[in-house]
């Protein structure tokens, strides 16, 4: 094809059942998208005609090089690839945003809205840049398109532009001109010696609301969506549904308390319903989840508040607790995370363009549903997008109630960067913010004024359980220890059922195996993060089911820090290798977690591997250890009610002796230009080990299978695989993943993810080779001696891995 094509007749996409998708058609259906949206009340800038104007150019320019002929001649299916539109893209708004701010008089102070929109159509496929990257603003071959007809277009929609040539000679003199007009509007940014980041944030997060503008607009005129959300009706019955839950989930001793708790905070809500962010502090086993849950449907119903999306740090908690929404709500729950995206590698802007069509795969990327259960990662994104396609997460999240579970795992080097994120973001789209926990880190540091707290405290005459500190131990002390506590309540009609929990994989795959030659199998089990999803999965089942119907033996569960948050497990007695303060209380949160028969006892101890090294080191900061040891030694034993003040003061002190606010330069840095420093190297659980997949065939008895998630049953039956082997062998034949729709391939991978573990890359290749990464992205292990049935990687030598838990 070496004619040009006029530019009336290029098209944005392949003809679709007789229907023929026009490029000026797309051009016009975006720019109005994007006014829509800019228009809507949350912009402070909706009654702006001239910034309105502007961004619809952009709409207007996004996908104008499309128009180039070899790109026609590759969507027409006549060529193998097309052209990069998207810098040719940028180069045009460049040069006619730039002429339309000055006619109008309004350069300098519109300068850098015209910076931001030049640099989201460049990066409007792919990852967003720096501002100063210049080179992916190219000049283009404008020979190869119409710009006659171009011209007409833009003339028709922008009058004001008449005078403006868009002529090849006319571009071709931009050229020598603009790198200054870039410079002059990215002086602009330059935030000088006292900087607000508070200020400098809420400008960053308007300008990916630009961006999600324009990329909404780009993907949702392919595959149109309704907004979706609650209605009052809707929040009612929800909150109906949640009462009668609690009426059948009721029978335990705690459940008075809990509606008492939950009345409580509902009143204080009342009192105090118009903060944008608040803290629900309850202590554990209080039912923080259903309470939050009652809240969202409180604020829907009094402030018309529409969606609700829960987050969590782990995959395990946000499972556990999308299943619990979904039970007690009765409603369709889409989760988001690393097991629940297609991942693919994109080959080629067109090709990864072509993905978006899916409207599947538009739903989830875009949250298009009324509740959401999505992971601390996934929701840093919306708050800090590294791609173009990440600020979909934004499309629909107007009017939305954000529950954030368990913040204290956060890094304390991105805790503030955070919060100062989510506090601009909650403004610009309406959000209420409720953070859960027990152990809430300070907000001192990050928002501009305190949270609302709603709080409640444990019931005096209710003490669940109380810690007492030992001394030294080895793994032989530890299993001895146990052991004892067996023989000491032996008397009683009942089993004792106990936990330790220590700080490596290494150290519990050694208390493990004391314990293993003195016990029963039947009462022993090993949780760590070597393990596989489905393998955890089975094995937290057989702890619940042990615990139900075998009251009259002992239980033993040997663990790493893993089941300290959002694991559903009570014991009578847990033993924890010391380590800092808030991890002891989220692991006192799984003793006597009932409020039922006898106090529980978590017991501390100085944990030394092999009686010589404390491996408390490899996974807590010294200074937090010295602080947590400075604060246990005021007395022998504490009750649960004690330590809630013990837990205020130790985050107190831990961030008056290091604020963490360096880590707030990044958002300055950001505004000056550095987006990637958000964008791409943001991260909610600081530095970690680089990991690799490896899947794992586990082979499961018969008797486990009674103990799988029923998601995973569904998904068996669903796909008709029933074996891990023919799970891969599907994977590696490409030409059944090729031949499954979006749906099938998105519920394969969600299958198979249950038998993948993420371990470190040093670690894999001795498992797998370095070799069958360049074959599968995902390995498969297929030696039966590395992956134990029962201990999974730990038996391995993992012991040069100290920091995984």
């Amino acid at each position: 094809m070496s004619r040009l094509i006029p530019f009336a007749q290029c098209i944005a996409r392949p003809d679709e059942q007789g229907r023929t998708h026009l490029l000026k058609d797309h051009l016009l259906g975006v720019k109005e998208a994007v006014e829509q949206r800019l228009k809507s009340e949350c912009c402070p800038y909706c009654h702006d005609r001239i910034f309105i104007r502007l961004a619809g150019l952009a709409g207007v320019c996004h996908d104008m090089a499309k128009a180039h002929r070899r790109w026609q001649s590759y969507i027409r299916g006549q060529d193998k690839g097309g052209p990069n539109h998207a810098p040719e893209g940028a180069f045009l708004f460049s040069y006619l945003g730039f002429h339309l701010l000055q006619q109008e008089s309004k350069w300098p102070s519109y300068a850098v809205f015209w910076l931001w929109l030049t640099r989201d159509i460049a990066d409007h496929h792919g990852a967003l840049k720096h501002l100063d990257e210049k080179h992916r603003i190219g000049a283009g071959t404008w020979e190869k398109m119409d710009l006659s007809g171009i011209t007409k277009f833009i003339e028709q929609i922008y009058p004001e532009l008449r005078q403006v040539p868009i002529t090849a000679e006319a571009l071709d003199q931009w050229i020598d001109r603009l790198y200054d007009v870039l410079q002059e509007a990215y002086d602009g940014l330059n935030s000088g010696y006292s900087p607000d980041y508070g200020k400098a944030m809420a400008q960053l997060t308007f300008w990916r609301e630009l961006t999600t503008a324009l990329i909404a607009g780009d993907r949702f005129h392919v595959a149109p969506m309704e907004r979706v959300g609650f209605s009052q009706e809707d929040h009612i019955r929800h909150d109906r549904a949640l009462d009668e839950f609690c009426r059948n989930n009721g029978e335990q001793v705690m459940a008075d308390i809990r509606s008492q708790a939950q009345r409580q905070i509902l009143n204080q809500l009342a009192r105090d319903p118009r903060r944008r962010i608040y803290t629900l502090e309850m202590p554990t086993g209080y039912g923080k989840t259903i309470t939050a849950l009652k809240i969202a449907a409180w604020l829907g119903r009094e402030q018309g508040y529409e969606k609700i999306i829960y987050v969590a740090p782990y995959l395990s908690i946000l499972e556990q607790t999308s299943g619990v929404i979904e039970k007690a709500m009765g409603v369709s729950v889409l989760e988001h995370h690393s097991l629940a995206v297609l991942e693919e590698k994109p080959k080629g802007e067109d090709r990864e363009e072509e993905e978006q069509f899916h409207s599947g795969q538009l739903i989830m990327e875009a949250w298009a549903n009324p509740v959401i259960c999505t992971s601390f990662q996934q929701w840093s994104k919306a708050l800090f997008p590294g791609k173009a396609q990440d600020t979909l997460r934004r499309a629909y999240l107007h009017n939305s109630v954000v529950i954030i579970d368990e913040p204290q795992i956060f890094a304390p080097e991105s805790w503030n960067v955070f919060l100062c994120g989510l506090e601009s973001v909650a403004q610009l789209y309406n959000l209420r913010i409720f953070f859960l926990s027990a152990t809430m880190p300070p907000f001192d540091y990050g928002l501009s004024e305190q949270p609302g707290c709603l709080a409640v405290n444990p019931v005096q005459q209710i003490e669940r359980y109380q810690v007492e500190q030992k001394g030294e131990m080895d793994e032989q002390g530890v299993a001895d220890y146990l052991l004892k506590g067996s023989e000491l309540l032996a008397a009683d009609e009942r089993g004792l059922s106990q936990a330790a929990i220590l700080n490596t994989i290494a150290d519990a795959y050694l208390v493990y195996k004391q314990l293993a030659a003195k016990v029963k199998p039947s009462q022993l089990k090993l949780l760590h993060g070597m393990m596989i999803p489905l393998h955890k999965r089975v094995e937290i089942e057989k702890i619940k089911h042990f615990q139900a119907k075998n009251k009259g033996e002992p239980q033993y569960v040997v663990s790493t820090q893993i089941i300290e948050a959002g694991v559903d497990l009570s014991f009578d007695h847990i033993m924890r290798a010391l380590p800092i303060l808030p991890s002891l209380i989220q692991a006192a949160g799984r003793v006597n977690r009932n409020g039922s028969g006898r106090r529980g006892i978590l017991t501390l101890m100085s944990f030394l591997r092999g009686g010589e090294k404390n491996t408390r080191g490899f996974i807590y900061p010294s200074a937090l250890q010295k602080l947590t040891d400075e604060l246990l030694q005021k007395q022998d034993v504490w009750l649960e009610s004690e330590l809630l003040e013990l837990i205020k003061e130790y985050y107190r002190r831990m961030f008056a002796r290091n604020s963490y606010e360096t880590g707030k330069q990044a958002i300055i840095d950001a505004y000056e230009g550095n987006w990637p420093l958000l964008g791409q190297q943001f991260k909610p659980f600081g530095e970690d080990y680089f990991k690799l997949p490896v899947f794992v065939p586990w082979q499961t008895e018969e008797e486990d299978q009674a103990y799988f998630p029923q998601r995973f049953v569904e998904l068996q039956e669903r796909l008709g695989l029933y074996g891990a082997e023919d799970i891969y062998a599907c994977y590696e034949d490409r030409d059944y993943y090729s031949r499954l729709s979006f749906k099938g391939r998105k519920e394969f991978m969600i299958l198979m993810n249950h038998y993948v573990v993420n371990v470190p890359a040093k670690l894999a290749f001795s498992l797998v080779g370095k070799e069958l990464y360049l074959k599968n992205r995902i390995p498969c292990l297929w030696s039966g001696n590395d992956y134990d049935p029962v201990a999974g990687l730990a038996k391995r030598a993992v012991e040069g891995f100290d920091a995984i838990i």
